[in-house]
């Protein structure tokens, strides 16, 4: 049974598609009011599939989801009522007028013609999005189409936000306005939030917990500072090599002997060292590979990114990299949606 108090949880919860492909694995989460949980890891980690379970869009192989007490596979036009849903993919009526296609989300969900115009033309001055009013969805930037997306979620001021993504493509000063009204829903109307993403540093930056996830399963969960905790006082250091620099098999070695390296891209190198020898770290790698091969560098405190790394060994985008030619959630979904 759920217990009181929580906007989702999920006990067990695991998904196995008839293809055999294990996109949840035993998945454990728990989301109270006032929260944002933030769901990282890479794409084909399972983090869409939960997602569309949560919505009673999915149906769990075993395993229960909750959200607000109710049971997402058994009442899911319940669930859907209380969710305001912004997904990674294009969305329906594409080809309305971006004022309409909010207006007709406003009304499916319940609100009045009244209303819905209130929150409509309240939300595009908000955001400074008053462009898209006039503009069919499908012809907006893939900025200003997500932009409509996240307005159509805000609308009737669901007790549960479902963001898949909800930043990219934005440039930096309207991810601030999205982050900043996620946190108005959140503390101040007591709203939950699920958060789907794979950029680390908005995820360091907005959640109040996280859950790790890979390969359908939650490796690590809890508060961010708790989470990085674990990794003591080391610093990350982030080198990226000029066009057509490469390491030979001894300068790997020797990197390798001076910290965890990693490389995400081929001219991307990452290596984590404890705070007292990031001096000699940085000379000692200049030294090896000479400071014309490098392009720039950057240090930082360990990130959400790092625990990733302890945990998995490797990072989350060399992670992406291996499942580049896998199905993605969204295609598992697609093959079984249709289905319910």
């Amino acid at each position: 049974m759920p217990r009181p108090g929580l906007a989702v949880e999920a006990i067990e919860l695991s998904k196995t598609y008839r293809n055999g492909v294990v996109a949840n694995d035993n998945l454990n989460v728990a989301v109270r009011r006032g929260q944002v949980y933030g769901l990282l890891g890479p794409n084909g980690a399972g983090k869409s599939t939960f997602v569309q379970q949560v919505m009673g869009l999915i149906r769990p192989t075993s395993g229960h989801v909750w959200v607000f007490g109710v049971d997402a596979d058994r009442d899911p036009e319940r669930v859907k009522r209380m969710i305001g849903y912004l997904p990674q993919t294009s969305f329906a009526m594409r080809d309305l007028l971006a004022e309409e296609a909010i207006y007709f989300t406003g009304r499916l969900k319940g609100l009045s013609h009244k209303e819905t115009l209130r929150q409509r033309d309240s939300y595009i001055e908000q955001f400074e999005v008053d462009e898209i009013r006039r503009k069919p969805i499908n012809q907006l930037s893939g900025g200003m189409q997500r932009m409509t997306g996240f307005i159509m979620a805000l609308l009737g001021s669901p007790p549960l936000l479902v963001l898949d993504e909800p930043t990219n493509d934005l440039d930096p000063l309207r991810r601030r306005a999205v982050w900043e009204a996620i946190r108005q829903v959140v503390v101040y109307d007591g709203a939950a939030c699920l958060l789907v993403t794979h950029n680390v540093l908005e995820a360091e930056r907005v959640v109040d917990r996280v859950a790790l996830i890979d390969e359908g399963r939650v490796l690590a969960e809890g508060t961010p500072g708790a989470m990085k905790s674990r990794l003591g006082d080391s610093i990350r250091l982030e080198l990226w090599l000029r066009d057509g620099a490469e390491l030979s098999k001894a300068q790997e070695s020797h990197l390798h002997m001076l910290g965890a390296l990693h490389q995400p891209r081929p001219r991307h190198l990452l290596l984590r060292v404890p705070q007292e020898r990031v001096g000699q770290t940085i000379d000692s790698v200049l030294a090896e590979i000479g400071a014309d091969a490098v392009e720039d560098f950057r240090l930082a405190t360990a990130s959400l990114e790092d625990v990733y790394v302890e945990l998995v060994g490797r990072s989350l985008e060399e992670s992406e990299g291996d499942e580049a030619a896998q199905p993605s959630d969204q295609e598992h979904v697609g093959a079984e949606g249709a289905l319910r």
